[in-house]
């Protein structure tokens, strides 16, 4: 239930905020990851295996919900460039296993170590204060979030 006592100005802003803070991010993602041609639905599938497990072409369909033939697509992408592997799964022939080769999952943690770094670099800067605000503030973030 929304709380009807915050502004609605300062929720836009810390949103504009968070808007900022990932463009900022995504600017600073290793040359490695700007070497895969992927367009951003093969992208958004491959975080889609990754981050929510969703290891049948019908499960990445319906995290993205887009239809199985558009998967279809984007899955070929990711195999073209030798981000993922498409097995059949013994326990349904009919139906592919997915997973991502080492390839994908290196880009992804290297895309995620340098967030991290540039996020720690930053956070080392700010005050003590400032600092425990911000915790304060993504731990109640955090906790709404999984609530929905």
């Amino acid at each position: 239930m929304p709380n009807k006592t915050l502004d609605p100005t300062l929720i836009g802003e810390v949103l504009g905020l968070d808007r900022e803070l990932q463009r900022i991010l995504r600017n600073s993602w290793p040359e490695s990851w700007l070497q895969v041609n992927l367009p951003v639905g093969s992208t958004r599938a491959l975080f889609a295996i990754e981050g929510r497990e969703a290891r049948t072409p019908g499960k990445v369909a319906e995290v993205l919900g887009v239809s199985r033939t558009t998967v279809t697509g984007l899955l070929d992408r990711l195999e073209n460039e030798g981000l993922l592997t498409r097995t059949v799964d013994p326990s349904d022939r009919r139906c592919f296993a997915l997973q991502l080769t080492p390839k994908a999952r290196d880009l992804i943690a290297e895309m995620e170590g340098q967030r991290h770094a540039r996020i720690g670099q930053a956070l080392s800067s700010i005050t003590p204060e400032e600092l425990q605000a911000l915790h304060t503030g993504l731990d109640a973030l955090v906790r709404k979030i999984r609530e929905q």
